[in-house]
């Protein structure tokens, strides 16, 4: 278990994940990737295309597609996972806990050309994750993203939404969260989730910081006409409505 500690001073427990179960999960995206292949080599051979170079090119372009392609896609549709990733409940994060955007899944994906493919096969990957602190590959040190231990989200407590406080919607639709960044979202939640368990000192100065920093990142000028903590749950809010439409609050507790 590592802990990760936010710019603001925050902790998140992750559990990282090792080698074994990377590997392994690596195995069964293999076997996928082979298996599309092969389907896709079948579908080939039905077009019967008579000219041998363009067979090469087409099978040499397949390759690649489906080395880079899997990843990519399965990592940005799934939320940092692919088959063999959910099959042995792992997914990747940013280091911050926050979920992965499309730009680190490229940069990922970028990174295992050179720690899975290039001689000698995987062991650059291998040795990677073995010697780093966090389990981390080049290709996660490039886009700065660990692999966690996720097993199956029904058995993890439901998640927390956060709906604007009473009063405040007027002011809340005011806020466009288009620029607040995973991290900063991870951030704010965490606190939202335990700030009862700061002194009252603590608590304000903490809930002033992140207001401030998030008012700074949104531009947003209205950050003085509310209580610090108010203004994180409108921010907090906006941007799980934004992000996550398909999930709607249904009623505001106060914290």
């Amino acid at each position: 278990m590592d802990g990760i500690i936010t710019p603001e001073a925050v902790v998140l427990d992750l559990d990282t994940a090792g080698v074994a179960s990377r590997v392994f999960a690596g195995i069964i995206d293999l076997a996928i990737q082979v298996g599309i292949f092969f389907v896709s080599l079948i579908v080939l051979a039905l077009l019967q295309i008579n000219d041998q170079s363009t067979v090469e090119t087409v099978i040499y372009v397949l390759i690649a597609a489906i080395l880079m392609g899997y990843p990519v896609l399965s990592e940005s549709l799934m939320r940092g996972r692919t088959i063999g990733k959910r099959a042995m409940g792992l997914r990747v994060v940013t280091l911050e806990g926050a979920p992965v955007r499309f730009r680190h899944v490229l940069l990922r994906m970028m990174g295992g050309l050179v720690d899975r493919y290039l001689p000698p096969l995987g062991i650059t990957g291998t040795l990677m994750v073995l010697s780093t602190k966090r389990h981390q590959r080049v290709g996660d040190l490039l886009a700065g993203t660990i692999v966690v231990r996720d097993p199956d989200r029904a058995l993890l407590p439901p998640a927390v939404w956060f709906p604007v406080p009473p009063g405040l919607e007027e002011f809340a639709a005011t806020i466009d969260p288009t620029a607040l960044t995973d991290e900063q979202y991870t951030v704010i939640r965490s606190f939202l989730m335990r700030n009862r368990e700061l002194s009252p000192d603590a608590r304000y100065a903490v809930a002033t910081d992140l207001a401030d920093r998030a008012a700074r990142t949104l531009r947003h000028d209205g950050r003085s006409r509310v209580q610090a903590e108010m203004y994180l749950l409108c921010v907090i809010s906006r941007y799980q409505r934004r992000n996550f439409p398909q999930y709607q609050p249904t009623a505001w507790q106060g914290r």
